[in-house]
């Protein structure tokens, strides 16, 4: 019954929110009412920070910083809801994109295309802009506690041609899904924990998910690293970088090498634009290893 409540009540949010035509400033009250309401993701936030920044930033611009963050995010979750409305013929007004021809050469190399990317400026468009250029594109999902939630979420993101692969039947389908020459999104950035492999993120060992280059090592796929990043309210700029072609025989620890490629290649970025990265996670937790 709860489930059913919270629903009903995110559908008058939902309404709601679509009756605006920009979602900016909305977002970014959104973004400071979750900084204010979630003590403890925003000690987390402020700890990740510090671990990162705090030879560089004073105490007061680590603080600025993660109420950027959570800003950030605000704007991110009013976009998502505004998914809908966006439409193909829109994309050339919102959308600037370089290293096009990256991923154009990695489609067609008929072998399935793993983007490579993180919770970073705004992952869901990033899959939705893909599909309205015409790439056959599969997200791995997780799925949402509240039934209701989840079918709406998943709803919207399938609202662009989206496939939606639940992470429990992830390895299959998106084996299958690469085999037809599609292309797979893989955000990379969380913790991995016991089924991570141990890779330097910001110079602190991160427990690391080697999903992806262990799929492109098993189906012959390649690699993009891709990132949607906002450059101003309304306006992105879509980054897309040369493949990563890792071969069939590749080791387990060659496979590691191009694992840390792509984490620099990504830490890179968020070092560009701290602000849009989703530093709520407890990345650097190795507790999984016991010490």
């Amino acid at each position: 019954m709860l489930d059913l409540v919270l629903y009903s009540f995110f559908l008058v949010i939902y309404f709601l929110i679509n009756i605006f035509p920009r979602g900016y400033l909305l977002g970014r009250g959104l973004g400071k009412l979750i900084y204010g309401l979630l003590k403890d993701r925003r000690e987390v936030t402020i700890d990740n920070l510090k671990m990162v920044y705090g030879e560089e930033l004073s105490a007061e611009e680590l603080t600025g910083l993660c109420k950027e963050v959570y800003c950030q995010l605000g704007i991110t979750l009013i976009e998502f809801m505004k998914l809908k409305k966006l439409k193909k013929e829109d994309l050339a007004k919102v959308i600037e994109v370089e290293g096009a021809e990256y991923l154009k050469e990695a489609y067609e190399t008929g072998r399935g295309v793993i983007v490579y990317s993180a919770h970073f400026g705004n992952w869901e468009w990033l899959a939705s802009i893909l599909s309205l250029q015409g790439y056959p594109l599969n997200a791995i999902a997780r799925t949402q506690n509240n039934p209701y939630f989840d079918k709406k979420i998943n709803e919207i993101r399938t609202s662009k041609g989206v496939k939606i692969i639940p992470r429990g039947m992830s390895v299959r389908q998106a084996i299958t899904a690469l085999k037809r020459g599609e292309l797979l999104l893989i955000l990379g950035d969380q913790n991995g924990r016991k089924d991570g492999w141990l890779i330097d993120f910001f110079g602190k060992p991160a427990s690391t998910y080697p999903g992806a280059v262990q799929l492109a090592q098993r189906t012959g796929a390649v690699v993009v690293p891709a990132y949607l990043i906002r450059k101003e309210p309304g306006k992105f700029l879509l980054k897309i970088y040369p493949y990563y072609d890792i071969p069939r025989e590749a080791t387990r620890d060659e496979q590691k090498d191009y694992l840390v490629q792509l984490t620099e290649n990504m830490e890179e970025v968020i070092r560009q634009y701290p602000e849009q990265w989703l530093w709520l996670h407890r990345r650097w937790d190795l507790s999984h290893l016991g010490g």
